[in-house]
């Protein structure tokens, strides 16, 4: 439905009827910047008679899930009338979400102010609640908070780290000591079977009430509670003092937030047997250094760098590799994973063109080669790009100014058009955009024009690049030819000057 206009749609009903349709589209797929999301809510706007950047809830019911991409001034304007829609939003622009907060707070819509909020409220904001902030959540009854935690927290949009923040807000702020565990606070088996243990105790009750209790059959449940910073950390020395040896594989991939609490050498006791445990791993959260550690620990276990692990790895932690574990992938493990790494150093790159020209070899003639090939390109040498441009491939621009800088460089206007192809005339929106526009400069005018894109900046017809020459010291021998070249000096001038 998106791809219609509402002049298409205009047979079969009003434009009002397009737009209510069309705002019960997955507009997700749809990027958010590209024109034609864009022009959609400009187009409905325009039906609906918005002139202003107030929106009534009327035509707010109307744009549904279009609503998601106005911007923070119609948020503001409208108070309330968008909430609604808003909730059913995937994600917000920084902008937007500030918005939204100063709305809520306010207290001048449907929910009125923070401070009366109740559990049932919670509820009813839905998709709102990982917008709201500390200084939000710190006006909310911490009651209906609880009770909002216990009865609705399992079908909330919060992930469990936000979950986790608002079980730190209400808890005691000021934590004394625990010299023991507190009458009535021991924990049995119904405390570890409830999800909402993390609020019955402070991090240093909970140290003391774990301290003759085997979790070891309950680390699996229990680590997946929203349990904070401090309490995750009473559970990491149960855990430490459980499994001296290292942790089982099969708890590896239920550590959850507990991950970003392992170090070097907990890693370095890891056992990661299969590419599944690796994935499971990579997709908890940690740091860079935490997942490089990960990964060589994967492979010091004896296990390759094949399709599996390169898909487990990528595209988060591609360029956490570093050399040595870059030349260990296999070449045709790349036949069945395509790896992007745009983001990547250069050397991680080269290496990844070697690979991946490796892998295709068999292919080099055929069509289907630079499909396979371009993800890579970033990485090739101005050589393998000159033997393209005679191939036809109709390269994107956005892969031409993502090619190394040296071998883009030495390509000529002929070889870049050869390169683009059908693709020539997207390079009018880089003209005044590194590196087309350095790449320009290092041309002949007359070759640029020849493309007819509107490059300019090239060399003009009868001038020369003057290159600086990067001089070895002289020696002795090459001093002595100095006085006939200043004597031979003036005549080479005055010759170049007659010429011009």
């Amino acid at each position: 439905l998106c791809l219609f206009r509402p002049s298409d749609y205009a047979a079969t009903g009003s434009c009002r009827q397009y737009f209510a349709e069309d705002g019960k589209a997955n507009l997700d797929l749809l990027q958010r910047e590209p024109s034609r999301r864009t022009q959609l809510l400009l187009e409905a706007l325009a039906c609906l008679n918005v002139s202003g950047t107030q929106v009534s809830k009327e035509n707010a019911e109307i744009l549904g899930r279009l609503v998601c991409d106005l911007g923070e001034e119609y948020i503001r304007s409208s108070g309330g009338s968008l909430l609604e829609q808003l909730s059913l939003c995937e994600s917000f622009l920084p902008d937007q979400e500030e918005a939204i907060r100063s709305v809520l707070s306010s207290g001048n819509t449907e929910f009125g102010p923070p401070f009366s909020w109740s559990a049932s409220t919670l509820n009813e904001l839905g998709g709102l609640l990982p917008v709201l902030d500390d200084s939000i959540w710190q006006k909310v009854p911490k009651n209906a908070v609880t009770l909002w935690l216990k009865k609705f927290a399992g079908d909330s949009s919060l992930s469990r780290e936000q979950l986790a923040a608002l079980v730190e807000q209400l808890l005691p702020s000021r934590q004394k000591r625990a010299a023991g565990c507190p009458g009535g606070k021991e924990i049995t088996e119904a405390v570890l079977d409830d999800d909402m243990m993390p609020l019955y105790y402070t991090s240093e009750e909970l140290r003391a009430c774990l301290k003759n209790v085997s979790l070891q059959n309950y680390f699996s449940k229990i680590l997946d509670y929203p349990f904070t910073t401090e309490q995750l950390a009473v559970l990491k020395e149960k855990l430490d003092e459980t499994y001296p040896d290292g942790y089982p594989e099969s708890l590896l991939p239920r550590l959850g937030l507990l991950a970003s609490l392992i170090t070097m050498q907990d890693i370095s006791r890891l056992k990661i047997t299969s590419p599944d445990t690796l994935a499971a791993l990579l997709k908890l959260n940690l740091g860079d250094e935490q997942a490089a550690a990960v990964i060589s620990r994967y492979v010091a276990l004896g296990n390759p760098l094949n399709a599996a692990a390169l898909k487990a790895i990528a595209p988060k932690y591609l360029c956490v590799l570093n050399e040595t574990l870059l030349n260990m992938i296999d070449p045709s493990s790349l036949k069945l994973v395509s790896l992007n790494a745009s983001g990547c150093s250069q050397r991680t790159k080269d290496i990844l063109y070697i690979k991946a020209k490796q892998a295709f070899s068999d292919q080099h003639y055929l069509p289907a080669y630079y499909k396979h090939i371009e993800p890579y390109l970033g990485g090739a040498p101005g050589a393998d790009l000159r033997a393209l441009s005679k191939d036809n491939v109709n390269m994107n621009v956005s892969t031409l100014v993502n090619l190394r800088r040296d071998a883009l460089m030495s390509l000529t206007p002929a070889e870049v058009k050869g390169l683009l192809g059908m693709h020539l005339k997207d390079l009018e929106g880089w003209r005044n955009k590194p590196p087309i526009q350095e790449w320009a400069q290092n041309q002949k005018q007359a070759e640029l024009d020849k493309l007819g894109v509107g490059l300019t900046g090239g060399t003009p017809e009868g001038y020369i690049n003057l290159v600086t020459p990067k001089f070895q010291p002289p020696s002795s021998a090459s001093l002595a030819t100095v006085p006939t070249m200043l004597h031979l000096l003036p005549a080479l001038l005055l010759s170049f000057l007659t010429m011009s």
